[in-house]
């Protein structure tokens, strides 16, 4: 929903749906978004698990539908068949990936890194994380190759994240988000995108559970709100 300033609430159509198991873990979502036009673009991406483990990892947009199966080899190393269709087709398969995983300890960090290509190719892209004493994320990096096209970094006050970053190098388009540490529950803070800045606050439920998520443009008042609505099946 929207709010210009000094104008009423309107719907603009936008939804993504959440739906959780009775263990609360994620086994899909569902985007709806208003397109050209006047029609509705929609994707979902769904989660299938067996023994709490990933098993397979399914997208569908339009008529498109993705497929990635996951065989784990070892804790270390997975590999990945992917397959797609488009409407009433048969599933056909695009290959075999694999992913394999190291770690190590660097001036007392660690340092995960990923590696993704074709099975015995050289790898395409590279996923570096690199963690701290407490083994919370402080910096990801996403390369292509030998192009770092993606960053990530989180600093922390007092063991509390008060500021993310994200920058797409190869869009040249970055987010930063700050937090307030002065509670535990860090409800409000700062939004930039590409450097314009708003202001975000969540409301919340009697029963404790977020209601809204509110982006507040404090120079023109216009407001963007997106409302939590709960449901058990």
């Amino acid at each position: 929903m929207r709010k210009p300033s000094s104008r009423p609430i309107y719907d603009d159509g936008r939804r993504i749906s959440y739906h959780f198991n009775d263990q609360g873990r994620l086994i899909s979502y569902q985007k709806v978004f208003p397109s050209r036009a006047g029609r509705v673009d929609t994707s979902s991406i769904t989660f299938i698990y067996r023994n709490d483990i990933l098993q397979a990892r399914s997208e569908k947009i339009g008529k498109y539908r993705k497929r990635i199966a996951f065989n784990y080899i070892n804790t270390h190393h997975i590999v990945e068949t992917i397959k797609v269709k488009h409407g009433d087709m048969d599933w056909d398969e695009l290959g075999k990936e694999e992913v394999q995983r190291s770690e190590t300890l660097s001036n007392q960090q660690w340092i995960i890194t990923e590696k993704k290509g074709g099975i015995n190719e050289t790898p395409y892209q590279q996923n570096i994380t690199i963690l701290n004493q407490a083994l919370k994320p402080v910096r990801k990096e996403m390369w292509h190759r030998s192009r770092l096209i993606g960053t990530e970094t989180f600093e922390y006050s007092n063991n509390l994240l008060y500021k993310y970053s994200i920058e797409n190098i190869q869009k040249g388009s970055s987010i930063q988000v700050e937090y307030k540490t002065s509670s535990v529950l860090q409800d409000e803070g700062k939004w930039c995108e590409n450097e314009i800045c708003k202001t975000w606050s969540i409301v919340y439920h009697e029963t404790g559970l977020p209601k809204a998520f509110i982006l507040m443009n404090t120079e023109t008042q216009d407001m963007e709100i997106w409302e939590y609505r709960y449901t058990h099946r």
